[in-house]
């Protein structure tokens, strides 16, 4: 399986310190140059470390990427955003992201979405780190807001 990530992933994942964990699971991570940027230079070191292909466009992609972008309107997706489509779809693998607008925008369009959770999920069934170092990881991620707290609880009460 191919995942092209969103830069919340990420983000999400190195501040919790789990990021590592997550280029170890059995499958393909990519993401585009778009949302690389999007990350800070910590975050960029740590992603060009791991083993993650970053897409780029061509300049005639380029031109056929943004006058798609452009056709849609008024979507609620950024091009950055949209990126992640746009490869997720050329490559025939799933878009991973928290991001609500770019979730519905890509299950209407027929690809397949993740989340961190299903990140978190198989990182607790394959990582070799312990159970309390995933729980201080993961109890990490009640900070953020946008994140169902109740799905976070649910991850930390599998490894009690």
């Amino acid at each position: 399986m191919i995942v092209v990530s969103d830069a919340n992933i990420f983000i999400d994942l190195e501040r919790v310190g789990l990021l590592i964990e997550f280029s170890k699971l059995d499958m393909g991570i990519a993401t585009s140059d778009f949302v690389f940027n999007e990350l800070n230079a910590k975050q960029q070191l740590l992603v060009k470390s791991l083993d993650v292909d970053i897409y780029s466009l061509d300049a005639d992609e380029l031109i056929m990427f943004f006058t798609e972008y452009q056709k849609l309107g008024r979507v609620k997706i950024s091009h950055q955003d949209y990126s992640i489509f746009y490869f997720a779809k050329k490559l025939n693998a799933s878009v991973l992201s928290n991001d609500k607008a770019l979730r519905k925008f890509s299950t209407k369009n027929s690809l397949e979405v993740k989340g961190i959770f299903y990140i978190l999920d198989m990182i607790i069934t394959e990582s070799k780190l312990s159970k309390d170092d995933l729980k201080k990881s993961i109890t990490l991620l009640l900070d953020n807001s946008w994140l169902p707290k109740d799905e976070i609880h649910k991850r930390l009460e599998k490894l009690t």
